[in-house]
């Protein structure tokens, strides 16, 4: 019997590299619900995310792509660790955390001046 691991993506290792932008790996464990371990392995390839990880890594990956078209990589940082009113004052960091994520997302698109097309 063969002892072959699974094969990774290098997509996911861009992906936290993208996040990494204005996000610790902790910060990524803590939104994503796993171990710093896990993230750190993202990040080697030498593992893929899967299910609800994987989901909040591409949510949390594509609200920092859609925060760049607005800000600079200190001011996606300070975005999302700064409380927000339409939040109840919660940071956009603890709504992604909590499964928020189109909340989170329609403020980024408030920012940018609407959805795109």
């Amino acid at each position: 019997m063969s002892n072959l691991a699974a094969p990774t993506s290098p997509v996911y290792r861009q992906m936290v590299e993208d996040t990494r932008q204005a996000l610790t790996l902790a910060e990524i464990a803590d939104v994503t619900g796993v171990k710093l371990r896990a993230v750190q392995n993202w990040a080697a390839g030498t593992a893929n995310p899967d299910g609800r990880q994987r989901d909040r890594l591409l949510e949390l990956q594509y609200v920092v792509t859609e925060l760049a078209d607005v800000f600079d990589r200190e001011g996606i940082e300070i975005w999302l660790h700064r409380p927000q009113r339409a939040l109840q004052h919660q940071r956009p960091l603890d709504a992604l955390q909590s499964g928020h994520f189109h909340d989170v997302l329609s403020l980024v698109e408030n920012l940018a001046g609407g959805p795109k097309r």
